[in-house]
């Protein structure tokens, strides 16, 4: 074996580092792609919610739009690399998109995206979904300030199918670390929510009850 001189040792060293060199500068800079991109993910997700809630439709569908092109252009960059799936700030990103575009579909009375739809990991897509359950709190919240009652009753079903096909998942702790402790959060909401229909409810039928009082009481005075 040809034992290497002192410079041939040095320019060896060289190369490799510099090698090295590139390979950390491409990660750097991916990373800090990812870091922006998944910004103006979460920007633009975020926007879309309160566009739905403010019943701006078509301004949320461009919204979603636009994030489901950032989405896809981030998964273009990261092609073969899944680790940045799982960590950094792509996940969560993933996730606000999920529960985005799922409230939007939802709001429509559409069926709820499919994680190989959006090509999106099972933990963030699972986690995503959890987050709906919220929206559809502050659907519920704004139906009864305008004594929608149906409209409160429609979303709380719909809260209630969350977390029955949610809690389904508790048993894969493993899988999702945080899993019981986000069913625990809808199960929570979705009491207090069911709570505060109910109370509605029983409010709107005394409303109800008192007007027809004052009409009989009203028709038994002009009788008089």
């Amino acid at each position: 074996m040809v034992r290497l001189t002192m410079k041939e040792l040095k320019v060896e060293l060289r190369k490799l580092l510099s090698k090295l060199s590139e390979d950390l500068e491409r990660k750097e800079k991916l990373k800090d792609y990812l870091v922006s991109t998944s910004r103006r993910i979460i920007k633009a997700a975020g926007d879309a919610v309160i566009s739905i809630h403010s019943e701006r439709l078509e301004e949320a569908d461009e919204l979603i739009r636009k994030a489901s092109s950032l989405l896809n252009e981030a998964l273009k960059q990261i092609e073969g690399q899944i680790e940045y799936l799982y960590e950094g700030p792509l996940p969560q990103a993933l996730k606000e998109y999920v529960e985005a575009l799922t409230f939007y579909r939802v709001y429509q009375g559409q069926s709820p995206p499919s994680p190989a739809e959006l090509n999106v990991p099972l933990k963030p897509y699972i986690y995503g979904l959890t987050e709906v359950v919220g929206e559809a709190r502050r659907r519920v919240i704004d139906s009864l300030r305008k004594d929608k009652i149906e409209e409160a009753e429609r979303w709380l079903e719909i809260m209630e199918a969350f977390y029955g096909a949610l809690r389904e998942l508790e048993l894969y702790r493993s899988a999702l670390p945080d899993i019981k402790h986000k069913v625990d959060q809808v199960r929570r909401l979705t009491e207090v929510t069911r709570g505060d229909v109910a109370l509605a409810t029983q409010r709107n039928r005394l409303r109800q009850d008192l007007r027809r009082l004052e009409e009989r009481l009203r028709g038994t005075s002009n009788h008089g």
